[in-house]
């Protein structure tokens, strides 16, 4: 337990490390004299120094899945400017700037077209435009974020196209006192396009303009940088292009909430740039996240293992849910750097202890050994109320965090436990960047690209084909005369509906769309239709078979 390569300990900010619970680890110090561990733990210094000197190190051979690009997301919040315009200085510069729109906004500076005050601002962004901000806010903030007393324009979030939630968002405040906040480096993405268009619909709804309710942040020169600047929109805030949305929240992405939500994005961003000092050591027993690296990939080179994240503390909320992001799209490759197909990844799930511990434990514990876990408690509460179990609330979760460890080493199951002083953005800036250093590591280890998302890319791509299908039904359905009881292929031919590039998959796809239109053909705005369509599920034929009326 207190060998070196055991624990690790920084002084300066109480934060603790330690692999005592790793039962995979027979012997801590074969893991670090392994040649391969040496050659890796080399291998991922030099990337991560490449990166940082602004080298394109986003690239993978098979160029259909290249972006071909830096990464800069550790230069946001490096003191050396190793690369031009990008510094902790040039963002804590970036940060003065964000909270004087902010203030301007919240003094009643900017208002809406009446001259009143906004209450109400709506970030609007997807991936890590969403969980990182999201993830941030309730760290600081809890859940009932919006009552606490320094809110003075109250934040909600929308990255999903859920009309019921868009529809709860705008008929419980009020559109004319509300801004939208655009986020994406483009503003092609389909979500945040569509969330963008569909409010600017309600707002112009309401005699209102528009732009006298919308902010961006994207890249300078995108499409919405374009249409923001060009619209006159109330403001403008810029990311750089080799900042990657996973990444995105030490850029405008993270400051714009932090700063109607009163956070330090300062410290944020210094307890990042603490940490990086820290992981960039050549001494992997003096380097945290090369630590971590090797523990876990010395793990999973014995057997498959998904990673289970528990923070002690309701404040971390969403925390497993980034993680789950930044970790997953990052690491779950299909090729090597050189194009090999070699695949690679680290499912990662998890919640707030003890609340998962109810869920997920008794697997862990007792079943299938596939799963180790990571701890994540503060020392220092704000609060704390007498219970007579265990002398306190506060010490009952301490002894739930242990108590499970405890359990989990008696089972013979591997867990790492991390420890900070409390929650505040310091420490989450630390937290945040131990965890991208880890990816960064492991990503040269397996020699694959961390910084490229081609599933993500097929995902996009695909819902587009399905869009064609829909509307070309839905087009057909306008023309066509009524039918009864047909199955999904004669309903296809008889609308003369084809779809050639999703060969085998036709039918599948369009009876769910069909079943789509059955279901809320009759609801205002989802479709141009008139006339009602019916299905009735057929027992012999194991299908259902679609009746139209007729336009």
């Amino acid at each position: 337990y207190n060998q070196k390569q055991y624990r690790f300990y920084d002084n300066e900010t109480d934060f603790q490390l330690s692999f005592a619970g790793f039962r995979a680890v027979d012997d801590a110090k074969a893991v670090f004299e392994d040649a391969a561990a040496k050659e890796g733990c080399d291998k991922a210094l030099a990337l991560m120094a490449r990166m940082e000197a602004g080298e394109v190190i986003n690239h993978t051979a098979v160029k259909a899945e290249s972006e071909d690009r830096q990464v800069d997301h550790y230069n946001l919040r490096l003191k050396e400017e190793k690369v031009t315009g990008k510094s902790l200085a040039h963002s804590l510069t970036m940060w003065e700037e964000v909270k004087a729109v902010i203030e301007r906004i919240e003094n009643g500076d900017i208002t809406n077209e009446a001259g009143e005050r906004f209450t109400d601002v709506v970030f609007n962004g997807i991936g890590g435009s969403f969980l990182g901000p999201l993830m941030l806010i309730i760290s600081q903030k809890g859940d009932e974020y919006n009552t606490a007393p320094d809110m003075k324009v109250k934040v909600h979030f929308v990255a999903n196209t859920d009309p019921e939630t868009f529809d709860r968002l705008v008929s419980r405040n009020n559109l004319k006192n509300m801004l939208m906040v655009v986020m994406s480096k483009s503003g092609g993405t389909s979500e945040t396009l569509g969330n963008w268009d569909t409010f600017s619909q309600e707002v112009s709804a309401l005699g209102l303009a528009p732009n006298r309710h919308l902010m961006a942040i994207t890249i300078p020169g995108s499409f919405l940088d374009g249409r923001s600047k060009s619209e006159k929109w109330v403001h403008t805030f810029n990311m750089h292009e080799e900042t990657g949305g996973r990444t995105s929240i030490w850029s405008a992405i993270g400051a714009v909430p932090c700063a109607f939500a009163h956070i330090d994005f300062a410290e944020f961003l210094k307890g990042a740039s603490h940490m990086d000092e820290m992981t960039r050591r050549a001494d992997a027993p003096s380097n945290p996240a090369m630590l971590m690296s090797l523990y876990i990939n010395h793990l999973l080179n014995k057997s498959p293992k998904n990673m289970m994240v528990l923070g002690y503390s309701d404040c971390l909320k969403e925390y497993s849910h980034y993680l789950q992001q930044l970790y997953m799209e990052s690491l779950g490759k299909e090729y090597d750097i050189e194009g090999k197909a070699a695949p690679h990844g680290l499912t990662v799930f998890g919640g707030v202890g003890t609340g998962e511990q109810h869920s997920c434990m008794q697997q862990i514990q007792k079943g299938i050994n596939d799963t180790f876990v990571r701890f994540i408690h503060f020392r220092h509460r704000e609060a704390d109320y007498a219970n007579a179990k265990a002398g306190s609330m506060g010490r009952q979760l301490l002894a739930f965090v242990k108590g499970t460890e405890l359990a989990l080493n008696q089972n013979g199951r591997s867990f790492v436990t991390m420890t900070f002083s409390k929650p505040n953005p310091f420490n989450m800036g630390m937290m945040v960047a131990l965890e991208e250093r880890v990816v960064s590591i492991l990503a040269a280890f397996w020699d694959i690209n961390a910084y490229d998302q081609p599933g993500v890319q097929d995902g996009k791509l695909a819902a587009k084909g399905v869009n064609a299908l829909s509307l070309a039904i839905e087009n057909a359905l306008v023309a066509a005369k009524a039918f009864t009881a047909l199955s999904v292929t004669d309903t296809l031919s008889t609308l003369g509906v084809e779809a050639a590039s999703l060969g085998d998959n036709l039918e599948w796809l369009a009876d769910s769309l069909l079943s789509d239109i059955c279901a809320n053909g009759g609801v205002q705005n989802a479709y141009k239709l008139s006339a009602k369509m019916s299905r009735e599920w057929d027992a012999e034929s194991c299908q259902f078979k679609y009746t139209w009326a007729g336009m």
